[in-house]
């Protein structure tokens, strides 16, 4: 009978293997030439997942397989001899160099590899460690798209980090609606300080929606004279103003504010429009009228904390600074250490995120027509997150309800808890009571 070689790692063995074997068997004995943890190593760069001796004991217990010898990466004509091969079978990306006659080449299956599998383990790792409910802004969860391509990666001399960052950063320009983007490590109210001190001056009206829209005030530079008036006042305002500032979803509160409306009230007070957009970006729409905005990268963006970006049209003229570390050239000419690593959780996220943001939606959805009696109104509504009549209670002790900077009778409920699953889940988690 004739001995038939099939060379493989088997680091992670699935169906794939199985009919490979199913297919050598037709042609005579089947021996297993299979690659030891050093070669691996140095071919692949990892150890594998299972070590040599166990591979060889799961391969010696499969139906057809004769025999399982120790092989190198690649097979050459001496191997064969050695092992008296007759012929090698090998899928269709071979690379060892033997003759025609001794090769047999079989297309791989279609839809699964090692890699792949590795890829849908990384996915089933993080829907474990995502089973702690997160009904926060963000973030909420940790997404299998956050960590797919972390890897080590520095801001200067690096081609591979390059090419991610540029990606990123123009796909956050398209969302954002603006001309420029600058990244810098910190959180969302770090770019936001930022941004007003680099480009808001003279007088200001601050449209006050709640606490994320009033620390503004806090955060302006102190030359600033700044009127604060209510969301509700705004069609009384008829005096110039250089700036108008808002907070396009106000989270302590789940309220969005119409944004053309406020655009109006710029374009009739001669005033320039500053956006907080930390609750709105990615997940709403017409961003573009904004002159500046800031944001962070773990709520709508989807991605790991540690990134933040202020984001402007072309024709704004920054003010120039004496300080170091506070000053958006800094950021802008990359001197300092950046965010590198939340930038490369974003890279993971671009292609899956109108996916995500649909399961928001889906989310948000679900609250709505469950729990109607409890909404107040239905206009103003902000996709990342509901203001509840009432009192969320927990299920179980892995829920963790959001607690708004604001004071309020009822609940707010985020909706990014369950994006890493297609399943609505809320109704086993959590419960809402009546305000006593």
């Amino acid at each position: 009978m004739k001995r038939i070689m099939i060379d493989m790692s088997a680091t992670i063995l699935h169906h794939g293997h199985i009919r490979l074997i199913k297919k050598a068997k037709k042609y005579g004995q089947v021996i297993i030439g299979l690659t030891t943890d050093n070669e691996i190593l140095e071919k692949k760069g990892y150890s594998p997942e299972i070590k040599f001796e166990e591979r060889k004991e799961i391969l010696e217990a499969i139906e057809g397989i004769h025999e399982v010898v120790e092989t190198p990466w690649l097979i050459t004509e001496k191997i064969l001899n050695d092992y008296r091969i007759d012929l090698l079978i090998h899928g269709h990306d071979n690379s060892n160099k033997i003759s025609k006659d001794r090769l047999l080449v079989f297309p791989r299956t279609k839809g699964i590899s090692s890699s792949q599998i590795r890829y849908d383990s990384l996915q089933s790792i993080t829907q474990i460690n995502n089973s702690k409910l997160m009904l926060t802004p963000g973030p909420a969860v940790v997404l299998h798209e956050n960590l797919k391509d972390i890897k080590p990666v520095f801001g200067r001399g690096d081609e591979d980090y390059d090419l991610m960052s540029a990606k990123v950063l123009e796909w956050i320009r398209h969302l954002s609606g603006q001309d420029k983007v600058i990244m810098s490590q910190g959180s969302s109210t770090f770019s936001l300080e930022l941004a007003l001190h680099s480009f808001v001056r003279g007088k200001v009206l601050l449209i006050s929606t709640g606490y994320y829209s009033d620390r503004l005030k806090v955060l302006s530079p102190s030359e600033c004279q700044i009127k604060v008036c209510s969301y509700e006042e705004i069609d009384e305002i008829n005096d110039d103003y250089n700036w108008v500032l808002c907070a396009y979803t106000e989270t302590s509160k789940a309220f969005k504010i119409d944004l053309e409306k406020v655009k109006n009230l710029c374009e009739r007070v001669n005033a320039k429009l500053y956006v907080d957009a930390t609750g709105s970006i990615g997940l709403e729409n017409k961003h573009h009228l904004a002159d500046v905005m800031a944001f962070s990268s773990c709520k709508g963006l989807f991605g790991l904390t540690g990134a933040s970006f202020v984001a402007h049209k072309d024709n704004l003229k920054y003010v120039k600074t004496s300080n170091f570390y506070f000053n958006l050239e800094t950021h802008m000419n990359k001197m300092v250490t950046g965010p590198y690593h939340a930038l490369a959780s974003l890279h993971g996220v671009m292609e899956n995120h109108d996916k995500l943001v649909d399961r928001v939606k889906k989310s948000k959805k679900w609250v709505m027509e469950n729990w109607s009696n409890y909404v107040s109104s239905k206009n103003n509504q902000p996709l990342l997150c509901t203001y509840l009549n009432g009192k969320i209670k927990a299920k179980d002790n892995k829920v963790v309800l959001y607690n708004p900077r604001s004071e309020l009778n009822g609940s707010v409920i985020c909706h990014f808890g369950e994006i890493h699953s297609d399943r609505i889940n809320l109704n086993n988690r959590i419960e809402i009571k009546e305000i006593d």
